[in-house]
């Protein structure tokens, strides 16, 4: 007995030594995440930005937002960034609640990530640690903090929808039932793009409720099983089979239920729901656009192998290798590459080919499973694997985007890191084959540190490597703010004294009436369709270039597309 008590009493200890080290590290990572925001100048995509900001503004009772109408965005980053307005936060404030806050949502992915390597892979404490740190400070993690985006949000819903799946395998309760439905539904509610993932989570539970018997009586083993340890077994009762339909059910509902709420939303701040919605883009997506379909899905998994060096593959050897919980990530994961290959479609840009926006939200748990897998596959087919990957995405990438694809500018944000090798510091031509270089090189090297030492050296590596990355987009950032539309607005009303203005959508971009917004201030901006309705506090309009201004006006300026007139 008093054996047994002295080996509760140490395994006590060194899980409180093992929470405190991991509750000291997601501080440091929340304070670097928010350093990292800070110096990057916003908002950057005006459009995106500002959606967020203004269902926000409408969600604190400020009324609707003075901008054009949107595209469909998720309700729950809102949500989160509501207080501040709530407060009395002004614009420029607000920048700083929203980085503080992709900060904080940015560090929480580091012990959700550690949770998962540990119940999924059994790995031992150091090396769930490093695993955990460095799939949760990718780039693109770091860099998106300055914007303000669901990129920080999304990341740590998938990491939280594995971790809930997996402890719902351990015990089949309706607690943790409830809990994978109710992440599906945030997930989706944070960005439409991951509906078809949610739906896929959700019928995840009855799925796996009804077949977890018979994968055990096939008595599956694999070589990543948890240890007992990492099994929270506390007792708690089983459902039955009907009450896993009804959850899953009712979890679709959920899902519904999102879309009614984020259509509200929207209409309540942009008078609109949206410009286009599943059934408008299904209309436009026929048989024809199916080989584009899949060069774009296809694009955005080879953007992934390249971005992370190849570790994403060898975590999803991990996934697959860890039934019933990896087929269903994988699934999902499938789910995010044919939404991005189908909305993708018909969409110019010089990064269509390797978009990596739609697919980073999965790179954190993949990198993270990734390193533990490399230490456990043999060195030589880890080896092999990696170079074949990463060679064959950067041959694809070099096919798929022919002609002057690749010379044209790209924004660093749209990538995980692998601009640190096809374009780095600020050089926005981007070259397949020097990006697949790189990945080579950095994926051999981590695998040979991972594989001969402590975690230790192999994580101070990688961060070095994560490091170089982050600099390169935080200078292309620099640049990219530089040439963006509020930098102009900002350069074309400097000199301007604007009280109150009337901005008239009808043939402007959403990111320049968004600059404007921004710059004159979302309580002094007004969106008019009809002059004759114009509030007799208005100072200035904002036309399209060919519009007829209204009698005495007098033009001040150009202000992109658009003109700056001043009223009488």
């Amino acid at each position: 007995m008093r054996v047994a008590r002295n080996v509760l009493a140490v395994t006590a200890a060194s899980t409180r030594i093992e929470r405190r080290i991991l509750a000291a590290v997601t501080a440091l990572h929340a304070v670097v995440g928010g350093w990292v925001a800070m110096l990057t100048p916003g908002p950057l995509l005006v459009s995106d930005d500002l959606a967020y900001l203004g269902m926000a503004r409408t969600l604190a009772g400020q009324g609707a937002a003075p901008l054009a109408d949107q595209p469909p965005y998720g309700v729950l980053y809102p949500v989160l960034l509501a207080p501040g307005w709530a407060l009395g936060l002004d614009e420029s404030s607000m920048l700083f609640w929203a980085r503080i806050l992709n900060g904080l949502l940015g560090a929480a992915l580091v012990p959700v990530l550690y949770a998962v390597v540990r119940r999924l892979t059994g790995a031992s404490p150091r090396w769930s640690l490093v695993a955990a740190v460095i799939g949760a400070s990718l780039p693109a993690q770091m860099t998106t903090a300055s914007i303000v985006w669901t990129e920080r949000l999304l990341p740590l819903l998938v990491a939280l929808s594995v971790l809930c799946l997996i402890r719902f395998v351990e015990c089949q309760s309706y607690r943790r039932a409830i809990a994978v439905v109710g992440v599906a539904a945030a997930l989706f509610a944070s960005h439409p793009r991951m509906g078809a993932a949610a739906l896929v989570i959700v019928l995840a539970v009855p799925c796996i409720a009804r077949f977890d018997r018979l994968v055990r009586r096939w008595r599956i083993r694999t070589s990543f099983a948890a240890p007992p340890d990492a099994v929270d077994s506390r007792s708690e009762p089983a459902l039955s089979g009907a009450a896993t339909l009804v959850v899953g059910g009712v979890g679709v509902l959920g899902l519904a239920a999102v879309e009614g709420v984020r259509r509200a939303v929207a209409s309540a701040a942009f008078a609109s729901s949206g410009t286009y919605d599943v059934v408008d883009l299904a209309g436009r997506r026929g048989l024809a656009e199916a080989p584009e379909m899949l060069l774009r899905g296809t694009g955005t998994v080879a953007y992934l192998v390249l971005a992370t060096a190849g570790l994403a593959v060898v975590g999803l050897v991990v996934l697959l290798r860890s039934p019933p919980v990896g087929p269903w990530v994988f699934v999902a994961g499938l789910a995010v590459v044919v939404v991005a290959g189908w909305f993708l479609t018909g969409v110019g840009r010089a990064d269509a080919y390797l978009h990596g926006r739609y697919i980073e939200v999965l790179a954190p748990t993949l990198v993270a499973l990734g390193i533990i897998g490399s230490t456990r596959m043999r060195a030589f087919r880890a080896a092999f694997a990696l170079t074949v990957v990463i060679v064959a995405s950067g041959v694809w990438g070099a096919w798929a985007g022919g002609g002057d694809n690749w010379s044209n500018s790209r924004s660093p944000i749209m990538m995980l890191g692998v601009e640190a090798g096809g374009a780095p510091f600020g050089n926005d031509v981007f070259e397949p084959g020097a990006a697949a270089l790189v990945a080579v090189l950095v994926g051999v090297v981590l695998l040979m540190a991972f594989r001969l030492s402590q975690p230790w050296l192999g994580c101070c590596l990688a961060l070095a490597a994560l490091s170089l990355g982050t600099a390169s987009d935080l200078e292309a950032l620099d640049q990219l703010f530089a040439t963006a539309t509020l930098s102009t607005v900002q350069e074309a009303l400097e000199d301007v004294e604007i009280s109150q203005i009337a901005v008239d959508t009808r043939g402007l971009s959403a990111n320049l009436t968004g600059a404007v917004a921004w710059e004159v201030g979302f309580d002094n901006t007004s969106v008019e369709v009809a002059l004759d309705k114009i509030s007799p506090e208005t100072s200035h309009l904002l036309l399209r270039a060919d519009a007829t201004a209204p009698l005495g006006a007098q033009l001040v300026g150009d202000v992109g597309q658009g003109k700056l007139w001043a009223l009488p």
